[in-house]
């Protein structure tokens, strides 16, 4: 019996979708205005954008923050309004999202969410209930489960939140205080670390880890720096080593090598320093800043390390920039995604 037009239609999609995995990954975008999540293709060469067929996918009220599991099989995202996390699944052969019900209920305002290297555990930053919630991952489900004591109280109004690459610490910032906090993590429970908070700048709004588990770096908006901070590897305590100038109102702070990126919201560019190995002190490369489109609101680098991604505020767009990773350099291409509302994080898939 001859196969129908509709079968071979279907083995010709399968196909495509095998050829293409090897080619492009995956990335995943918030969009609050539009309560969806946007899907897109990346290809690996060029950082071109091919729009995920479905795409956008509903999610709660006010989706913030995306996470992608490292298996490549769940997506996470927090619902601002809903107080709640949207579980996906992605279909392993075009990338489409299929929203696990019901959500899983988080603190007030849960705006950020982080997951550690290995997928076991995923935090939300609780910014109205200033509380972080804890749940371990089904890594056969991808369902949460809140941990033993989760939610655990941090200052008020918390405003971002890093995990430690080694899974050892996490890192809360505090805007109005200027400060982060810091605690250490067993099993997903958090315990404060004590000496803490250290200080940073003004209008803190952006906090990462660098994969080297050496430096913290706070990106301060209304001063227009960055405050680096060194990490003891036993402790998780914090000591800052220095405060430096960048472009105008940081909004986003990534780490490269030994290159950090940081987007420049005010003056819709991206300053780039070379961070010396054992003191942190920053040095603007030569070429530095570079142009970053219009307003970015964040900024992430490619699992590859061969592009970095800007979200635009004011744009509604998603631009991919070159890394040229010899010199830390920023190039202009032509992978962009008009997102049709203005994103506010991305996630990608290895």
């Amino acid at each position: 019996m001859m196969p129908s037009k509709r079968t071979f239609l279907v083995f010709i999609a399968m196909g495509l979708a095998g050829c293409g995995s090897s080619s492009t990954h995956t990335a995943y975008v918030t969009l609050p205005n539009l309560n969806a999540v946007a899907a897109y293709r990346i290809n690996n060469s060029s950082a071109k954008f091919t729009n995920i067929v479905g795409s956008p996918y509903p999610a709660g009220n006010s989706p913030s923050s995306v996470v992608v599991h490292p298996s490549g099989r769940f997506v996470y995202v927090s619902n601002r309004i809903d107080n709640t996390i949207s579980l996906f699944t992605i279909d392993s052969a075009i990338g489409s999202l299929h929203e696990v019900l019901p959500r899983t209920p988080a603190g007030l305002t849960p705006g950020f969410l982080v997951m550690d290297a290995p997928g076991n555990f995923l935090f939300a930053l609780n910014q109205i209930s200033s509380s972080v919630s804890v749940y371990s991952i089904n890594s056969a489900s991808g369902a949460l489960t809140a941990v033993a004591g989760s939610p655990f109280t941090t200052a008020p109004n918390p405003v971002a939140l890093a995990i430690a690459p080694s899974g050892k610490f996490l890192y809360v910032l505090n805007a109005n205080l200027s400060a982060v906090f810091a605690y250490t993590i067993s099993s997903g429970v958090l315990q404060p670390i004590a000496g803490l908070p250290a200080q940073v700048g003004n209008g803190a709004l952006a906090i990462t880890v660098d994969p080297a588990n050496t430096f913290v770096y706070v990106a301060n908006a209304t001063d227009s720096t960055v405050s680096v901070l060194g990490i003891n590897s036993s402790t998780g305590a914090l000591t800052v080593l220095g405060t430096f100038a960048t472009g105008i109102q940081p909004i986003a702070v990534a780490v490269l090598g030994q290159y950090l990126y940081v987007a420049n919201q005010g003056s819709s560019n991206i300053s780039v320093f070379t961070v010396a190995p054992t003191t942190g002190v920053l040095t603007q490369i030569t070429n530095s800043p570079f142009s970053a489109g219009g307003a970015p609101s964040f900024e992430l680098i490619d699992p590859s390390g061969l592009f970095l991604y800007t979200g635009s505020q004011t744009g509604n767009v998603i631009s991919a920039l070159s890394i040229d990773v010899s010199t830390g350099d920023l190039t202009a291409t032509s992978g962009s995604a008009t997102t049709g509302s203005a994103p506010s994080s991305m996630s990608v898939s290895k």
